[in-house]
């Protein structure tokens, strides 16, 4: 599995893994070989839902410090057992394969932002932080921030359902320069109550990733709290358990106004 995430191109990443894992669970026959696994069925996806952009409350005051934020994020101790956090130092630029070329690209090219990291797909934050968590059977979660000034984190919010309205389907490459085709859509992970408190917002989306054959499912939850933006974002073979991801939702918007 490729961590951290910094744009779909790692999704892709994830996929790549995946295929040369095999992803099955077959037997092997007679001959020592192994059969995979049915993919699991196509579900079509319903066009991605935008909710009102809300105006950031007056006296919310961002966060200045990359590691405050930081210090508000999720934290292995919210994940269930069977997850690790993911700390990897530094690439090694003697390594084999480190100064390979990086082929991976996205078409149209402004569809990159679909599920980059906040402070990325919108310049401008004062502060920003992330983390990344691995789980059985080739799942990821991953948590990015971003903290911005004046009215900067709602028009960040907008501009992030902007893109996942407008990108309802487009491809790419991954770093090697395989194929991966997207769609987006929309998710009802956030349409019951309690994840939001008032004054807040957020809103979901549903992402399948295609690639050599092998689909992943990516479930997103962007919420504005204050003036900070947070991403929660779910991936794997099948989707992440719609409960876990609502309820790392909650528990990051709620630790966000403390």
């Amino acid at each position: 599995m490729t961590v951290p995430r910094t744009s779909v191109a790692l999704v892709a990443g994830v996929l790549s893994v995946a295929v040369a894992a095999g992803c099955g669970t077959g037997t092997p026959d007679s001959g020592g070989s192994t059969e995979p696994a049915p993919p699991p069925p196509r579900v079509d996806l319903a066009p991605f839902e935008r909710v009102a952009v809300p105006s950031v409350a007056a006296g919310a005051a961002p966060i200045v410090d990359n590691a405050f934020l930081a210090g508000r994020l999720l934290t292995i101790a919210d994940l269930p057992a069977g997850w690790t956090g993911y700390d990897l130092p530094p690439l090694d630029p003697s390594a084999p394969g480190a100064t390979a070329e990086d082929r991976s690209s996205t078409d149209p090219a402004d569809c990159a932002a679909v599920l980059a990291p906040i402070a990325s797909a919108i310049p401008g934050g004062i502060s920003a932080a992330s983390v990344s968590y691995g789980g059985p059977d080739f799942t990821s979660l991953d948590q990015d921030a971003a903290s911005y000034d004046g009215p900067g984190a709602a028009t960040a919010f907008g501009q992030i359902q902007d893109s996942l309205a407008r990108c309802g389907t487009f491809s790419g490459t991954d770093a090697d320069g395989v194929r991966v085709d997207y769609r987006v859509g929309a998710s009802d992970l956030v349409s019951g109550p309690g994840v939001v408190s008032p004054g807040d917002a957020a809103v979901a989306a549903r992402i399948q990733v295609t690639s050599d054959g092998v689909e992943l499912t990516t479930d997103a939850v962007i919420t504005l709290v204050g003036a900070t933006v947070t991403q929660i974002v779910a991936t794997g073979l099948h989707p992440v358990d719609a409960e876990l991801v609502r309820g790392l939702a909650t528990t990051a918007a709620d630790r966000l106004r403390t």
